[in-house]
């Protein structure tokens, strides 16, 4: 998934989490909202009480839905919007010589949708992927896969540490983008650089971990513009800190 780096330097990876992060609202939420059905809540209950696991409940939240995919597919392009500045992040990095991936715990009958209508479908995407179980998927009757599932992290269906510790077994530089805790919390601890807002950014204030505050995209894109890909020392955690905008927040 890299490009080639510059010369003399190391490449990069940029992995970004894809709900409440590369768009600006939780799209599983936005879909469940409005296509789950009368067996949703309790599923709900029953997550809430501990005794689902998140990627359990997801599976089953969806299979309550029983309207065609493609009815949710065409809901997310019609009603969920990409942060500002995502477009210049992914354009700084590949003009770097790095490369950029989604990775999201979600599914990929909606991420993939909502990153094309956006002019965006050659982005890579490492999610859960859906298939219908039945002859032309005529319902929400979903077989689900896991292309990134380890059993280390199973519960919550997507692994977004696996990249990174490919990335950084080769030398390469990596940026994290998150908001969420259960898989993005893992992640942000073996990134090098770390983007956070929302509940991680919280998980990174109490534990320790060095990250940057962001709301939207565009420090985000400077930041890579700017990136300093001299080689570092092995397990150096780099923040760039010389070349951060005035608007970015280190936190220590």
């Amino acid at each position: 998934m890299t490009g080639p780096g510059i010369s003399g330097t190391r490449t990069f990876l940029v992995v970004c989490d894809f709900d409440d992060t590369a768009a600006e609202c939780n799209v599983a939420q936005l879909l469940l909202a409005e296509f789950a059905g009368p067996a949703a809540a309790a599923v709900q209950r029953a997550y809430r009480d501990g005794k689902l696991a998140f990627r359990d409940y997801q599976e089953k939240m969806f299979n309550t839905v029983a309207a065609p995919v493609e009815d949710l597919m065409a809901y997310a392009r019609e009603h969920v919007t990409l942060r500002p500045g995502l477009h210049d992040a992914i354009t700084a990095t590949r003009e770097r010589g790095g490369a950029f991936v989604i990775a999201s715990a979600g599914m990929d009958f909606y991420v993939k949708p909502v990153l094309a209508a956006n002019g965006l479908g050659d982005v890579p995407v490492l999610s859960v992927t859906g298939a219908p179980a039945t002859a032309g998927g005529a319902t929400m009757t979903f077989r689900y896969d896991y292309p990134a599932g380890q059993e280390r992290c199973r519960d919550w269906a997507v692994c977004k540490c696996d990249p990174i510790e490919k990335a950084r077994s080769r030398d390469e530089h990596v940026i994290f983008i998150g908001d969420g805790l259960r898989s993005d919390a893992c992640a942000a601890e073996k990134a090098d650089t770390v983007f956070a807002r929302s509940r991680l950014l919280e998980h990174c204030k109490d534990n320790g971990i060095e990250a940057i505050e962001f709301d939207d995209f565009h420090p985000i894109a400077r930041h890579i513009s700017g990136l300093d890909l001299g080689r570092k020392g092995p397990g150096d955690r780099v923040t760039n800190a010389e070349s951060m905008p005035e608007t970015m927040k280190a936190i220590e």
